[in-house]
């Protein structure tokens, strides 16, 4: 190709311009009632057209022929300003002409009459890298300007442009253009230089331009450079570095119905087909937060829409229809994380697996295939009936009863038994608890190193706590969960948990050092507990 294709391909008068509907109006209306202005401010993203509408509107302000604020595109002027052969279209990048001198130069051709054009246009492009000398020279000229001159500033950051030439300026903000035009104008140019491409891999391109046209534009012309003229979305994939956004929606939708077997499965046969997972969690990160504005307010799909088709609008609607927002921003935090893990380990996949895990709350209780101690005393109480004497150290023959309650699983006693937990059981295995539950809920060892467990009776376990905000900590339906499968995997039954405060306990001494005493060489005071817990440090006050 002779020419980059935002070149080749930059349309020539309004009614080629593919979004930013509200400026064309506005322009075109500006145009056929006579009433064109002296100095316009375009600003918005970068590749958004401004200054490709700048350009159009130059030509159509001094197209011989105009009718309806359409170009003839035939008359000298059209042919000229197409060519970019006419004197009085003045392009200026501010960005290499910042000095004073260049706006003073400027001030002096302006009272130049047009050389064949009724109108004489300068378009200055990154207008906010002018100095302040060169601001208030160019502030003299937009004063009072001559008839026959037009200004067109464009800026990508309106904050740096002094309020005195806003002021003196029709300002227009162009906005990122949504991935549906974008799609219709690569697809038009892919036709137009004979490359079959299908629409997912557009797609992928118009998200990673992030609704800039001209980006998007760039991008498809690297693609094209692979000479391959039946382009697919795997080559897309490893040119742009990305994966489809399809594999963030079904692994958000697997975390949501909580299926982290068909998630692990989704990112191990990414990482088997070679994508960078650090690119994939940017990804999924993206997509949550998404979800996660969508879930706060519908209106702010405005922030990200231009990234995302009506389908898709659609279909993240659906999903956050079944997740809360306290879960979205939880498993936002633990893929943060995990992201930040991915390099250093020596598989990339596990921090993602552990993450899902975490997210999903999937944690495995079976006691004969997970536990590491032998399973927690059970005593069996006979309901009715009463213990036989024992003489000489003799034993009556078992039951059948008596029997098949050993047979039985951990945790499953029989209707005719109920399983009662040793509270000395509960007591030993307390240090394991607060060594287990670290990989699946950091804080709250540090919280449960500050309890201690008062009693035990069937299969319910009561904690003390010593404050009342740890009662509201622990008695989170979450970490509530979270405990009793982590302990219940450990005493190798399902537990439930009952949680008071000392007060209730009546317990009046605050629980001794050796008591909530954690793994050997780390604090474990009320102070360090509380900070771990509430996510706090200690700072110096000035």
């Amino acid at each position: 190709m002779s020419n980059t294709l935002y070149r080749k391909y930059r349309p020539k008068n309004f009614s080629e311009i593919i979004g930013q509907k509200h400026i064309v109006q506005t322009l075109s209306n500006a145009v056929k009632n006579g009433r064109v202005g002296q100095a316009y401010l375009f600003t918005g993203p970068r590749g958004t057209g401004k200054t490709s509408i700048a350009r159009i509107f130059a030509k159509t302000i001094n197209c011989a022929h105009l009718k309806s604020a359409v170009t003839c595109e035939k008359c000298e002027n059209c042919r000229l300003i197409n060519e970019n052969r006419s004197l009085d279209i003045i392009e200026i990048d501010a960005a290499s002409n910042t000095g004073v001198d260049n706006m003073r130069e400027l001030r002096e051709t302006v009272a130049l009459p047009p050389t064949s054009l009724k109108y004489k246009v300068y378009i200055i492009d990154e207008v906010h890298m002018l100095s302040t000398g060169a601001f208030n020279a160019l502030l003299k000229t937009l004063e009072e300007p001559p008839t026959h001159v037009v200004f067109i500033l464009a800026t990508t950051e309106i904050h740096k442009v002094p309020d005195t030439i806003l002021s003196r300026c029709q300002r227009f903000d162009f906005t990122r253009l949504p991935i549906e035009n974008i799609v219709a104008k690569l697809s038009l140019i892919a036709k137009a230089e004979k490359i079959k491409i299908d629409s997912d891999s557009l797609e992928m391109i118009a998200i990673a331009a992030e609704g800039g046209m001209r980006d998007a534009e760039s991008l498809l012309g690297q693609v094209i450079t692979l000479e391959d003229k039946n382009i697919t979305k795997k080559e897309v994939e490893e040119i742009l570095g990305t994966t489809d956004r399809k594999f963030s929606q079904e692994i958000t939708a697997m975390i949501i119905e909580k299926d982290a077997t068909g998630a692990i499965q989704r990112i191990n046969e990414l990482l088997r087909d070679g994508y960078d997972l650090q690119v994939f969690t940017k990804s999924l990160l993206n997509y949550l937060r998404q979800l996660m504005l969508l879930k706060i307010d519908p209106s702010l799909e405005k922030y990200f829409s231009y990234e995302m088709t009506e389908e898709q609008t659609t279909q993240m609607t659906k999903l956050s229809d079944k997740i809360e927002l306290d879960r979205i921003i939880r498993t936002i935090n633990l893929f943060l994380e995990a992201q930040s893990k991915i390099a250093s380990s020596a598989m990339p996949q596990l921090p993602l697996e552990i993450a899902v895990i975490r997210a999903t709350r999937t944690f495995p209780v079976d006691p004969e295939k997970y536990a590491v101690q032998p399973p927690a005393k059970i005593i069996l109480k006979k309901e009715n009936k009463i213990a036989p004497n024992m003489e000489n150290g003799s034993r009556p023959p078992e039951s059948r009863t008596e029997k098949a309650a050993k047979i039985e699983a951990p945790g499953q006693p029989s209707p005719q038994d109920e399983a009662v937990i040793d509270i000395d059981s509960v007591k030993d295995n307390w240090k394991k608890l607060l060594a287990d539950i670290k990989t699946h809920h950091y804080s709250m060892s540090a919280l449960l190193a500050s309890c201690r467990a008062v009693s035990a009776e069937g299969n319910e376990i009561t904690v003390a706590v010593p404050y009342d905000f740890y009662k509201e900590k622990l008695d989170d339906p979450d970490n509530r969960l979270t405990v009793e499968d982590v302990f219940g995997k450990i005493l190798g039954l399902k537990i439930r948990l009952k949680v008071v405060t000392d007060k209730e306990a009546g317990i009046i001494e605050a629980p001794k050092t050796e008591e909530i005493q954690d793994t050997p060489g780390e604090q474990n005071s009320l102070i360090d507990s509380a900070l771990e817990i509430m996510g706090a440090k200690v700072v110096e006050e000035n």
